[in-house]
């Protein structure tokens, strides 16, 4: 049993290199993300990405991370950054590095998965890294960790799958 479940583990991340190596190395997308880097990235195509207002920090095809500045409508009654908001952050980041993995097909999150640890305060600083954990046939996981940069301390750590679709991405 333990011999049969080892040798998936080396096939699924076999088939994972394999996979990631077949998309073009030309990828637009990781391209155009790194053209922000130091930068908020005003190049989304998504509005709640711009209210999020995310500066990239660093991009690499299998991570990214993003500095987001807490402001007031971002936190809670009691003035801590709301979950709802870091969630936010999170799958937004998520999303980030799925698309600069250059696949065709999207691929929407199915579920996210947050353990919640620290609070952020507005004027605070909190950095969003996530990292490809898993890239398969239908299923693509990506882990990320929040950290409060005025503190050091995780915020928060996370786990989103996303599955493919049908729909096919503009490149």
């Amino acid at each position: 049993m333990q011999a049969n479940l080892f040798n998936n583990i080396k096939r699924t991340k076999l088939y994972s290199s394999i996979h990631l190596k077949s998309i073009k190395m030309d990828n637009k997308r990781l391209e155009f993300l790194q053209s922000y880097i130091g930068k908020h990235f005003t190049g989304s195509p998504s509005p709640f990405a711009h209210w999020l207002n995310g500066k990239v920090i660093a991009v690499e095809k299998e991570n990214v991370e993003f500095e987001f500045e807490v402001r007031k409508e971002m936190t809670n009654p009691v003035g801590m950054l709301h979950g709802g908001v870091t969630a936010g952050m999170i799958d937004d980041c998520i999303g980030v590095n799925f698309m600069v993995l250059g696949l065709e097909k999207f691929y929407p999150t199915i579920n996210l998965y947050i353990d919640y640890f620290n609070p952020a305060f507005e004027s605070q600083t909190v950095i969003v890294k996530t990292t490809l954990a898993k890239l398969g046939k239908t299923i693509i996981n990506i882990k990320a960790e929040v950290i409060n940069k005025n503190t050091s301390k995780i915020m928060a750590q996370a786990s989103a799958n996303l599955a493919i679709s049908d729909v096919k991405i503009p490149v």
